[in-house]
């Protein structure tokens, strides 16, 4: 016991100093470039010149409500994304028709060219620009979510659904012991994933549909001061709101891991919930054996 718990110490010791030496090397690369092939265009500024803008950028009232804007519109579709996908997924391990009808419309949002979606969506939605970063994002995330939680819900042991089937177990408790302890994990890595994904596809519609419309889009928006800044020539605000970007991301997250920790059973609950499960129908039809031979 005591070994093991040395060498997961040993583990968290090496991959963190690992982060901190890879963190390092980005620095020191960043400063080599910027002091060497773009000294004389200034497109790559210092280290400390982003910085110092990151800092500026916080202390402006108006960035944080483009930053709450963006993170609200990210929340609203990974919230909407991850819904339908996961009701899609559900219905689709119940209903087969409904995976096969299914399969060309995530096909196509799958493949479908993103910066082609952003102009047809931009053009569709003139009037309510606001939802453009929100509809971009669902879908380009809500084909990636429904294949993951879809191939979570077929990964599931086959054996351990024809045993509730011969107990006659009802769909609805093969879903909650059986179907829900075995896919969390998988659903949450695709959280992790699609989180990130999603704020960064919000930004870049925020952009472009700024460039398109050739006006203010109506609202605190991340890509239209990134526009702002590229336009100005400021390279150290563009890579300062790409700061924002990563740690906001970073933070959101850590937040998804520790719900996914509270929430999610680790692989031994995960079996104990199951094997308790079994047990507990297999008693009862014990009972029921006894009750029909008296």
């Amino acid at each position: 016991m005591k070994a093991k718990k040395d060498i997961s110490q040993n583990h968290i010791l090496w991959s963190t100093l690992a982060w901190i030496i890879g963190l390092i090397l980005i620095f020191v690369i960043w400063t080599i470039l910027s002091t060497t092939v773009y000294k004389q265009s200034g497109k790559l500024p210092s280290v400390n010149k982003c910085f110092q803008a990151f800092g500026e950028l916080l202390s402006q009232v108006y960035n944080w409500s483009a930053i709450g804007i963006a993170l609200g519109q990210a929340i609203a579709c990974f919230l909407g994304a991850f819904l339908l996908s996961a009701g899609f997924a559900i219905l689709s391990r119940y209903f087969k028709w409904i995976k096969y009808i299914m399969m060309p419309f995530v096909t196509i949002a799958r493949a479908f060219p993103t910066a082609v979606l952003i102009v047809l969506i931009i053009v569709f939605l003139i009037t309510v620009k606001p939802l453009v970063p929100i509809t971009v994002a669902f879908f380009v995330i809500f084909p990636m979510m429904y294949e993951g939680i879809n191939n979570a819900i077929d990964n599931v042991d086959g054996k351990r659904i024809e045993m509730a089937t011969v107990f006659n177990v009802s769909k609805w408790e093969q879903f909650k012991n059986i179907y829900l302890p075995s896919s969390l994990p998988y659903i949450f890595s695709s959280f992790i994933a699609g989180f990130g994904l999603t704020f960064k596809i919000a930004i870049a519609s925020q952009l472009v549909q700024n460039y398109i419309t050739a006006q203010d889009i109506g609202y605190p928006s991340i890509g239209v001061l990134i526009g702002k800044a590229v336009t100005d020539g400021n390279y150290a605000s563009v890579i300062a709101w790409g700061m924002v970007a990563i740690l906001l991301s970073l933070i959101m997250e850590l937040l998804i891991k520790e719900i996914g920790r509270i929430c999610m059973p680790s692989k031994y609950k995960d079996q104990h919930l199951i094997s308790a499960f079994f047990k507990k129908i297999g008693s009862k039809s014990k009972k029921e054996n006894i009750n029909d031979r008296i």
